[in-house]
């Protein structure tokens, strides 16, 4: 028998949750390093090493785990991601040195990459018919709301509890672990008959129209790389022109971006997927305008609103290009589509963050703002003019139609 609508409900919501969870994970220690620098004597350069490891385990995840889905089914591994953030939180909860933080870091990344293109397919797959035309939208926007919610967390941590290093993490490893048991409930997405051997592939972009995905990911990658720049630049803004600024405020200025994203994706998920690029792309523009005119005045108000600018803009572009991908992509080949997809913005996520320290320190803050902010610019036009080539703002068609999607209801959508 067919599942349940409410099953199937059921299956969505679990799966979101999970997510938001994994992804806030990913963010939840930012506010908390400060701690750790003063606990452990650790230099800036050190800090910058702990998050290139957290990318490392992302990338690691998404490239190694890439196929694995299609043969053993999402649930499984989205299992092992949960595992993962489990076994995370324990070596945090130990931590007495770096390697401790290398260690915990690298198993977040593992969880997180394991979630971000399984997860986002798993949703897509389970939604109910009523939801159906827009989970896409609904799981990237998870993805980005964990990003957003956990540096808030964190921040509010840092501020109010006695010991947050211990406290918050022990929380989410509770929280992991009741996740664990209700997914254990769900529905498997994917059906035995659709299952293929299991035979390693690197992510690689689908067949059809490659013109497409590359313009959309060049995009997405602008967007993840100025939400990553505000992640590592916020704490050296604050620190050089607010100097008595607390953790919290930090999270909150990051989490406004991200949480910015979020609610572009949700709120906006009506919108056509040709003008969600469009205005995407624009308002993200005129965010990383605003964050240079930001750093060159030293402006609080400025910075906070590019963060808010800049995440709307982030959040319209990203949720329509995974909507086209999803829509667009044959089922064999979803899963490897949509994880090159995310290694593409994680990698861009992770550059600035971690070349921002060496940069700042050579040539100062201005310099390093401006020159993500002017990186960030070029990827997103550079994308533009290849969707243009793809006759995306003439109303062409993309990426072929290999996930069965009907051609009046993609017409409509466009």
């Amino acid at each position: 028998m067919p599942a349940t609508d409410r099953v199937r409900s059921f299956s969505f919501a679990v799966t979101l949750v999970s997510v938001v969870a994994i992804m806030a994970h990913t963010a939840l220690p930012t506010p908390i390093y400060a701690l750790y620098s003063q606990e452990f004597g650790l230099t800036t350069l050190q800090v910058t090493e702990v998050y290139a490891i957290y990318a490392l385990g992302v990338i690691a995840a998404l490239v190694l785990f890439n196929s694995l889905s299609n043969t053993i089914g999402r649930r499984p591994l989205l299992l092992i991601g949960l595992i993962c953030s489990a076994a995370s939180n324990a070596v945090f909860l130990c931590a007495d040195s770096i390697g401790y933080l290398f260690a915990a870091r690298l198993l977040t990344g593992l969880a997180a990459g394991t979630f971000m293109g399984t997860a986002t397919v798993a949703a897509v797959e389970v939604a109910p018919r009523r939801l159906a035309q827009h989970a896409a939208v609904w799981a990237t926007a998870a993805n980005i709301f964990g990003l957003g919610i956990g540096p808030v967390i964190g921040g509010l941590g840092t501020q109010f509890l006695g010991d947050p290093a211990h406290q918050l993490f022990l929380c989410h490893l509770a929280a992991v672990v009741v996740l664990v048991v209700l997914l254990l409930t769900t529905r498997e997405p994917l059906s035995r008959d659709d299952r293929v051997p299991f035979r390693w592939t690197a992510p690689k972009p689908p067949s059809a129209d490659r013109l497409t995905y590359a313009g959309l990911t060049l995009i997405g990658v602008s967007g993840m790389a100025t939400l990553g720049m505000l992640a590592g630049l916020t704490p050296h803004f604050l620190g050089t022109f607010y100097p008595h600024s607390s953790g919290l405020a930090a999270g909150l200025i990051v989490g406004g971006g991200f949480g910015g994203s979020a609610l572009a994706q949700l709120a906006f998920r009506r919108v056509t997927i040709t003008r969600g690029l469009a205005a995407g792309a624009a308002v993200m523009s005129a965010g990383l305008l605003l964050l240079i005119a930001a750093i060159f005045f030293g402006s609080g108000v400025l910075y906070t609103c590019a963060a808010v600018c800049t995440g709307l803009g982030q959040g319209l572009a990203i949720g329509r290009s995974i909507q086209e991908i999803s829509a667009r992509t044959a089922l064999a080949e979803r899963v490897s589509a949509v994880n090159l997809y995310y290694v593409a913005l994680y990698t861009g996520a992770a550059v600035p963050v971690i070349a921002l320290a060496f940069i700042e320190k050579a040539y100062g803050l201005s310099t390093a703002g401006f020159s993500f902010c002017v990186f960030a610019l070029a990827f997103c036009a550079i994308g533009i003019v290849q969707l243009n080539r793809a006759g995306m703002w003439r109303g062409g068609t993309t990426a072929g139609d290999g996930a069965g999607a009907p051609a009046a209801s993609l017409a409509e959508n466009r």
